[in-house]
């Protein structure tokens, strides 16, 4: 298993603005077949970063076909308008209980 994680936090005053956003792009990240999970996190103890997204594949070869499509780079790229201190990995799952 692969996972991407994205990390970001709000724009001061526009955290609203940002759920609206995801409303609206969820769908569109989710429906690709090579997803298999994603998951939102915000930071319950209110620090930095706010907001963390993880995005599950089988393998990089799935992550790859799903980054490179053009509606996944287009949010991709409104993604970093909506937050600010953008950050991400992608790790690969070695153990697990």
């Amino acid at each position: 298993m692969i996972k991407w994680i994205a990390i970001c936090n709000y724009v001061p005053g526009k955290k609203q603005e940002y759920m609206e956003w995801v409303k609206k792009v969820v769908p569109i990240l989710s429906a690709p077949e090579e997803m298999k999970k994603m998951t939102a996190w915000d930071n319950f103890l209110k620090g930095t970063p706010h907001r963390i997204i993880e995005f599950e594949f089988d393998d990089i070869a799935s992550w790859e076909k799903w980054f490179r499509r053009p509606e996944i780079r287009k949010v991709a790229d409104e993604w970093h308008d909506m937050g600010s201190d953008h950050q991400a990995i992608l790790v690969e799952l070695i153990y697990s209980e």
